[in-house]
């Protein structure tokens, strides 16, 4: 029993909140974009960030992300989720050549004049988790009258006659500080002449310490080997995102609930950065590890070899 078109749609939409690119082998990926929050000057209108949907005709290798979804929520081997998920998309296909392909929660295909497929998103999608929810925002201008400006104080000095002892204060004052100042002075003097002695006694010890010769005999030649590095080409991948930014938050995310040594790939050749759990030297410690991400909330991992 093949799933039926509505679920797979609903399947994608699903996995699109969670990963920046899903792609379905022989028929295109589905790609998610972040935009931020921008004013609508026409409109008056502040609108919140938000990721769009679009489409890609030319991406179609299989990256595992929908196969490994489908295979653990209908409880179905990897291979059985491939060739469902195939006979659904040979349907879409035929039924986009006859007209119009309606995808529930995703958008609207047609093939034009060159049989290329024209995809049209759903209006009002949003697959920024971050603004779930999330409405426009109406501006209010705010005007200020002549009134409500702030008024500067104005502030007036009067001349004050001069107190006698006020004068004598300030003489006395006077007279203190030069004393303080002496004071400091001698002390200055002091502190630099001990200063200099210790300098003096720190020059003649290393001098007598160049002077002295120390002899080690000959020592024995070391043989230095370097382990050979081993190389580690399977990796097991949590995401792709076509954001750098977006694929180092999901490495921050693993690291702080376990996985050291997530990391973020090089960018692929179509423009696409993964971001793996670890990376092992076989094929079986691979799909070992594997197995136990996946018991640990982690149904998504699928292994890559670079």
């Amino acid at each position: 029993m093949y799933i039926c078109v509505m679920e797979l749609a609903a399947h994608i939409n699903y996995l699109l909140y969670r990963h920046d690119c899903v792609t379905l082998p022989g028929f295109g990926a589905f790609l998610v974009e972040q935009k931020e929050a921008y004013f609508d000057a026409a409109q008056q209108l502040y609108y919140p960030p938000s990721k769009v949907l679009s489409f890609n005709e030319q991406l179609q290798s299989n990256d595992g992300i929908l196969a490994s979804h489908i295979a653990k929520i209908f409880k179905l081997s990897y291979e059985r989720a491939v060739l469902d998920i195939h006979q659904q998309i040979i349907t879409w296909k035929e039924q986009a050549q006859k007209g119009k392909l309606k995808l529930t929660t995703l958008g609207v295909f047609e093939t034009n004049a060159e049989g290329k497929l024209v995809f049209g998103s759903e209006q009002g999608l949003n697959f920024l988790a971050a603004s779930y929810a999330l409405e426009q925002v109406p501006a209010q201008p705010i005007s200020r009258s002549t009134a409500e400006q702030p008024v500067t104080p104005v502030f007036t000095l009067e001349p004050r006659e001069s107190n006698p002892f006020v004068r004598n204060a300030v003489v006395a004052a006077g007279f203190l500080a030069l004393v303080v100042f002496g004071t400091n002075y001698m002390t200055d003097q002091q502190t630099k002449a001990l200063w200099q002695q210790e300098q003096t006694l720190r020059q003649e010890a290393r001098e007598q310490a160049a002077v002295a010769v120390y002899n080690l005999g000959e020592l024995p030649t070391l043989e230095v080997r370097t382990p050979k590095p081993v190389t580690k080409p399977f990796h097991i991948i949590a995401g792709s995102f076509r954001s750098g930014a977006n694929a180092d938050r999901l490495v921050q995310t693993l690291n702080q609930n376990g996985y050291a040594q997530a990391a973020r790939l090089p960018k692929t050749a179509s423009g696409f950065y993964q971001v793996s759990f670890a990376a092992y030297a076989t094929q079986r410690e691979a799909y070992n590890a594997k197995a136990a991400i996946k018991r640990n909330n982690y149904p998504d991992a699928w292994v890559l070899k670079k």
